[in-house]
């Protein structure tokens, strides 16, 4: 059976509420007690993430040096607990929402698969004769990173100021009607919404930056005043959130494990950017090759069968291609080509491989995600690619694409023309049956 990761939950108690939340979420998770965890290996490198129950330690182990235990070892961990832990390690404060669980633990597990997804890359690329030595992992401090704080409450304002790094490039926008033209100007790492905003101002600029193709992978950190608009956050489509003054100690790791996703996503296309005068890239989508696809996703396919991981293939087919190719000609289609394929490449997630697999066919490979997760990603990426007018030279007017989606998880034993077909078969109704 395929998971989309593989914990470590350290619990005194068989009835926590950890393991039941995330087991829906597709994981799987192994319980061991406080006491069970030192007498086994620490860290054990099979698991994927450990999450420390500390609203359930009945054997009053001291959380904290856990905690700075993993980190000292460099092992992915969640503490339930406090948030005032003095090292890079990732918290949640008891009283969590499911959505806040799974958004936690699913942020670090994303980048787990970035960090073997662009060792993948790399390695296929370099198969290619491509120098790839300039490509490198991203550090984890934010550093001199720019982010964008939308708010006009002095106490939360100042609160954020007073967390983030001095080498922090600030930008403040008290006004979020304002705010987008500043994300449209400007190049951000992050932004930092504080609160919901007037009028839930703030969740609708959420709501429309992620209806925006070039900004729709920005990460969003939400600090809270509130903790019963947890759950709005997150459906607005808010990257993370902080809780206003219990939590914001915890602010810098939180913003910081964004953060590094976004510049894992920079890093995997800098590669891209680097291999296209070498044959990895496709002509007229500029995403890459089929070729390429062909030498890659089986290296996909292998490792995450070996993880016991799943792995889902979307196709999107433009299928009012040959109508544009008829009523305009070729240079007009192969123009709507390369506008889809750069709009794809905008939407996708930082740890997922885009390519053309045919003409007018588009082929995602969403790694560590499963097809009920893989079918909210492709909704967002479709939905925001039908609302997209494309001006195609020398028309008058712009063009709307039409498309059909399908969506399969690989199987064991699958070649790639076998899940795509199965996928093409299913549309995107395989999360019924799954």
């Amino acid at each position: 059976m395929r998971y989309a990761a593989n914990l470590l939950v350290v619990s005194d108690s068989p009835a926590n509420t950890i393991e039941p939340c995330l087991t829906e979420a597709g994981y799987h998770c192994v319980r061991l007690s406080f006491l069970e965890m030192f007498e086994q290996e620490f860290g054990d490198q099979s698991f994927d993430l450990i999450l420390i129950d500390g609203e359930n330690n009945t054997a009053h182990v001291n959380v904290k040096e856990i905690a700075k235990m993993a980190a000292e070892n460099g092992f992915p961990t969640l503490l339930i607990g406090p948030a005032d832990i003095k090292c890079r390690i990732q918290t949640i404060s008891p009283g969590y929402c499911d959505l806040e669980l799974r958004s936690r633990v699913g942020a670090l597990i994303r980048l787990e698969n970035m960090e073997q997804e662009l060792a993948r890359r790399i390695a296929t690329t370099e198969t290619y004769g491509v120098d790839l030595t300039g490509v490198t992992a991203p550090e984890p401090d934010i550093g001199d990173a720019n982010i964008l704080i939308v708010g006009n409450k002095t106490v939360v304002l100042g609160n954020i100021l007073l967390r983030l790094d001095t080498q922090t490039k600030i930008n403040i926008c008290k006004n979020p009607e304002m705010a987008l033209d500043d994300l449209r100007s400007m190049k951000f790492d992050a932004v930092i919404l504080s609160g919901v905003g007037h009028g839930d101002s703030n969740l609708r600029l959420c709501y429309d930056i992620r209806a925006d193709s070039r900004l729709y992978n920005l990460p969003v950190i939400m600090v809270l005043e509130n903790c019963e608009n947890r759950r709005a956050a997150y459906i607005h489509g808010v990257s993370d959130i902080v809780l206003h003054e219990r939590e914001m100690d915890a602010l810098v790791n939180r913003v910081g494990l964004q953060i590094q996703q976004y510049r894992y996503r920079f890093a995997i296309q800098k590669l891209f950017r680097i291999a296209k005068p070498h044959p990895v890239a496709d002509g007229p989508t500029n995403l890459y090759s089929s070729g390429f696809m062909r030498a890659h996703l089986p290296v996909m396919f292998d490792h995450h069968a070996r993880q016991n991981k799943f792995l889902s293939i979307a196709s999107i087919r433009i299928t009012n291609l040959d109508e544009v190719t008829e009523a305009h000609g070729y240079p007009s289609a192969d123009q709507l080509l390369r506008q889809v394929g750069s709009t794809l490449g905008f939407l996708v997630r930082g740890e997922d491989f885009c390519c053309h697999y045919d003409r007018g066919h588009f082929l995602i490979a969403l790694p560590g995600t499963r097809s009920q997760e893989a079918l909210i990603a492709l909704k967002r990426v479709e939905g925001v690619l039908r609302a997209t007018e494309f001006s195609l030279s020398p028309l008058p007017a712009p063009v709307r694409v039409e498309t059909y989606v399908g969506l399969a998880e690989v199987a064991p034993g699958d070649r790639i023309e076998d899940v795509v077909e199965r996928g093409l078969t299913l549309g995107m109704g395989e999360e019924k049956a799954a």
